[in-house]
């Protein structure tokens, strides 16, 4: 996610036992096994019978949240890391055997969560979970590999925030909203920490989280449980774990504040940002919350996009974003816009707010989005790689895995009590974050219809 996302388990002679239990007496197609091995691994599987393909996901319980001052990136530089070789594979191997079974292998980094993701054809399942234990356990850190990744990691924070508006946006927003915060810098880290890593740091970081008790091995498709068991352990059963300390937890302060701040862009017209924090993906007013900002903020037909855009012709662009952790989050609401149009635009945003926080939502508009989020959710679980991604979410980030079950329900749940409810709870003046941006250098009527063209194509 752009400025926070996801996260953790600790394991327990317990939950081994119970996953033991659990992966010999649900077996169902179409049911989650969850298993745990003595080493702390859990391994969450789901048979889907319908393609001959298998996706597998390793969720490791490591972000930026994790990194301490001095190390600002390398769990997004681990990312990269992790694709250089290992003791049984050479540089870009993983990528090279993955394709050339017919897959295809990526990774991202988030605040709180690394995952690394594979689909391949279902009878070349073995092949991951070889490439992806040696790399767990044999992951190869010296001078040439942390050199070489270094330097794709400086080139993509020069291109994504030095010499990108938006993603310089992003880094002033979270030096902005969350100033000596773990969420302050984010994955993409800092340029003077990144520079200065060193293979005994890596060594560090890899050997206190890459291990299996930090992480979650989803896998889903054309499998058999048993026969997945058995090759799990096979390749994961001997890695050893190591001591993980307690997750850092994002404390906000016990009343926020309002609060103004102006800063440059390099984009041609002026941006207004308003941000509101929330409780995060493990909130009982999760799924109302999701509701309220598919109204506002979901596309053209969205409130906020047809009243600032094609109804009153105040701002040239509107985005909306709901950000999401595990403990937190962060609704955000940004539009571009000509010179001196500011307040209009904070002031409309507002008018929208206070409807729905005095009436909630139109009948029709209400059912309409209930039923596209809902028809959304069956959808996705068509594919392999989009159930596995659910299911990890579900997880990591919401804590338990068997809320996979539970999204349409809670949908369903939503009445429009609880969107007057959560509208009320989070949009308040007195503790909203408001950025505005102005032009670095004056432009041109040219250049800001060259830039206002360059969005709308």
């Amino acid at each position: 996610m752009k400025i926070i996302s996801k996260l953790f388990v600790i394991v327990s002679l317990f939950f081994v036992n119970a996953g033991l239990s659990c992966a010999q007496t649900a077996e169902k197609q179409g049911e989650i096994v969850s298993y745990i091995l003595p080493n702390g691994l859990h391994i969450l599987i789901l048979e889907q019978h319908t393609t001959p393909v298998v996706a597998v996901q390793v969720w490791y319980h490591v972000g930026s949240i994790n990194e301490p001052n001095g190390l600002k990136g390398i769990a997004h530089l681990f990312e990269h890391m992790m694709f250089r070789g290992s003791k049984n594979f050479g540089p870009e191997e993983h990528f090279q055997l993955i394709r050339a079974a017919g897959g295809q292998c990526n990774a991202y980094t988030s605040d709180e969560t690394t995952v690394y993701h594979e689909r391949l054809p279902a009878d070349k399942l073995d092949l991951a979970l070889r490439l992806e234990a040696d790399r767990m356990a044999w992951l190869k850190l010296d001078q040439n590999v942390l050199d070489t990744e270094r330097q794709v990691v400086m080139e993509e924070y020069r291109m994504r925030v030095e010499n990108d508006p938006v993603g310089s946006i992003e880094k002033d927003v979270r030096l902005f909203l969350y100033p000596d915060n773990i969420y302050e810098f984010g994955p993409i880290g800092k340029m003077q920490d990144i520079a200065k890593f060193t293979v005994e740091d890596c060594q560090k970081f890899y050997g206190k989280y890459y291990t299996p008790n930090n992480a979650t091995l989803i896998i889903v498709g054309d499998v058999q449980t048993q026969q997945v068991i058995k090759m799990v352990e096979s390749r994961f059963g001997l890695i050893k774990p190591s001591e993980i300390s307690v997750r850092p937890q994002f404390v906000s302060p016990a009343k926020v504040v309002s609060a103004v701040n102006k800063s440059k862009t390099d984009l041609p017209i002026p941006v207004t940002l308003l941000a509101f924090y929330t409780a995060g993906a493990r909130d009982k007013d999760r799924a109302a919350l999701e509701v309220l900002l598919s109204s506002l903020t979901d596309g053209k037909s969205s409130r906020l996009w047809k009243m600032l855009i094609k109804d009153k012709k105040i701002a040239e662009y509107f985005t909306g974003e709901y950000i999401e952790g595990a403990d937190s989050g962060l609704v955000v609401f940004a539009a571009a816009h000509l010179p001196s149009m500011s307040k209009k635009v904070e002031a409309n945003i507002w008018q929208q707010l206070e409807k729905i926080k005095t009436a909630g939502l139109e009948p029709n508009e209400f059912t309409k989005i209930r039923n596209k989020l809902r028809a959304e959710d069956i959808f996705e679980k068509y594919y392999a790689e989009t159930l596995a991604s659910n299911i990890g979410d579900s997880d990591v980030v919401r804590g338990d895995y068997k809320l996979f079950y539970e999204t349409v329900r809670e949908i369903e749940d939503v009445t429009q009590a609880d969107v007057i409810r959560v509208a009320n709870r989070y949009f308040n003046r007195d503790e909203m974050k408001i950025i505005y941006f102005e032009p670095r250098r004056k432009v041109f009527l040219a250049g800001v219809a060259g830039f206002l063209k360059s969005i709308f194509n």
